[in-house]
């Protein structure tokens, strides 16, 4: 309902929300593409919430995947491919291997990265 009537919605915390899932993250990038800050930590997102969110909101600057459990080096790698200008990411107590890290990395060359990985450095 949200995404559906705030088009020009540009931050939004739905942390620990246990409506937000990846059909909800699908409607909200549809319907915001001018999202700039999303927090969904704790939320059921995977992969697939996390596409749909990067090919519909490029212009994403701050993300916080805290504690998503679903999510993998697969969604990480879509969201910094699509969005390049990302700025902050947060993936703490998530199952996020070197290789994701590497990817944001890659596409998102200026973007803080807050993890709970000592094998990142």
């Amino acid at each position: 309902v949200i995404a559906r009537r705030c088009y020009k919605l540009r931050y939004l915390n739905a942390r620990g929300c246990e409506a937000v899932s990846d059909d909800a993250i699908t409607v909200l990038a549809r319907s915001c593409p001018r999202l700039r800050a999303l927090d969904i930590g704790k939320c059921d997102v995977s992969d697939a919430g996390l596409r749909a969110l990067a090919e519909s909101c490029p212009n994403l600057k701050k993300l916080s995947l805290r504690s998503c459990d679903l999510v993998t080096n697969r969604g990480v790698q879509c969201v910094a491919y699509y969005c390049r200008g990302l700025q902050q990411l947060n993936i703490q107590d998530c199952q996020i291997s070197l290789e994701g890290y590497r990817a944001v990395k890659k596409y998102c060359k200026r973007c803080i990265i807050e993890h709970t990985n000592p094998g990142f450095f």
